[in-house]
């Protein structure tokens, strides 16, 4: 995780005169959290979870900054990018056998992980293969996990040390998408095209984690329902909006316009270039949280400061309810029929109701997001 000073969420609040305190101390958690893990796989697991072909990489509340400590799940993966080893197994099995070691009891005598397991799914917990993620976009052998894994490893993924294998996975999952693109540049102008194959597919993910929402209310039989419709609200609705502007600022960004080559003596020359440049301009985004790629958005689009105090406020609200181990439990043990009536779910409803209508605003008033959201995210 970068300093705080250069988070531009943090450089947005300042200017802003606002201050986001569960934003803050979620960046502060989240650095402590990384810290802590790395010194705890050093000890137990030794250097074999950071090698050329295989990194930890963590996902959700750390890899978004906005980790909570002792109530946070660790999602993570052993993302391999190389030849397959017998012995990547029992480094994943490692792994979990540390995390296991940093616990308090309860008063009731339970176990309390600092790094909980991930949730009952098997998307995180495990290992990962770049194959898959790179190769098997769309079609029948892209299940629901392979995608979620590929979405979020490009919009909310953290390499907890070396980042060899998850900097080669990013760029090949990128450039995989943007390959598919018969034209990078809009006809007749000089202008970076909106990538529809990568755009298509963070949409894609959105619609999956909704209808998944209803799937898991019926596995689990409602238990758990508070506290994941908050998240969808919020953090999973943040996630699918820092991917919808990561597609937009291609075709909105002038610094990146201004890098296209126009040689028609040698158009495969020329297309190189241009794949290069977008893909390294795709990769800079995705290194930064979904928070930060709003704020970025609100300084380069104009977005009215009303609208932008109001849903990083909203969202400040959500970190800070789901900080509250008291309204976090009543969530989490909160069923669909209680709802209505219920307090602390009133006070999902009013941030994340000031959360849409901030986005929007900004989605479809601002005079450069405005044309591409209703092109490009509605049709």
């Amino acid at each position: 995780m970068v300093a705080k000073e250069s988070r531009p969420v943090f450089q947005l609040s300042a200017s802003l005169g606002c201050q986001w305190k569960n934003i803050e101390r979620a960046h502060e958690q989240t650095v402590t959290a990384e810290a802590d893990l790395l010194a705890l796989l050093q000890r137990d697991v030794g250097d074999k979870f950071a090698s050329e072909d295989a990194n930890l990489v963590v996902f959700g509340s750390l890899g978004r900054g906005e980790w909570i400590d002792w109530l946070s799940d660790l999602d993570w993966t052993l993302l391999v990018d190389g030849q397959c080893k017998p012995g990547h197994f029992q480094i994943a099995q490692d792994i979990r056998d540390a995390l296991k070691t940093v616990y308090q009891t309860t008063a009731n005598g339970n176990k309390e992980y600092r790094f909980a397991a991930p949730g009952p799914t098997g998307t995180f917990g495990n290992m990962g293969f770049s194959h898959q993620l790179i190769h098997l976009i769309g079609g029948q052998e892209d299940t629901n996990k392979n995608m979620t894994q590929r979405i979020l490893l490009l919009l909310e993924s953290l390499p907890v040390s070396a980042v060899n294998a998850h900097e080669r996975v990013l760029k090949s999952i990128i450039q995989r998408y943007l390959e598919e693109e018969p034209h990078l540049i809009k006809s007749g102008q000089i202008r970076y095209k909106v990538p529809r194959f990568l755009l298509n597919d963070i949409v894609r993910f959105w619609r999956t984690m909704a209808v998944d929402f209803a799937s898991k209310q019926r596995d689990r039989g409602g238990d758990g329902w508070g506290l994941r419709n908050a998240k969808l609200r919020m953090s999973r609705k943040l996630i699918f909006v820092s991917g919808l502007l990561t597609c937009f600022s291609c075709n909105l960004e002038e610094k990146l316009q201004a890098k296209i080559s126009t040689d028609e003596r040698d158009i495969k020359t020329a297309r190189s270039k241009n794949l290069a440049h977008l893909q390294d301009h795709i990769l800079q985004y995705v290194r930064q949280t979904p928070l930060d790629i709003v704020a970025i958005a609100v300084k380069e689009y104009g977005i009215n400061a009303a609208i932008a105090e109001k849903l990083f406020s909203a969202y400040d609200e959500f970190l800070g309810l789901v900080g509250d181990p008291e309204k976090r439990a009543r969530l989490k043990s909160l069923r669909a029929e209680a709802s209505r009536t219920d307090p602390i779910f009133s006070e999902v409803r009013a941030f994340s109701g000031r959360f849409s209508e901030a986005l929007d605003e900004m989605f479809f008033s601002n005079g450069q997001l405005g044309p591409l959201t209703r092109k490009y995210g509605v049709f």
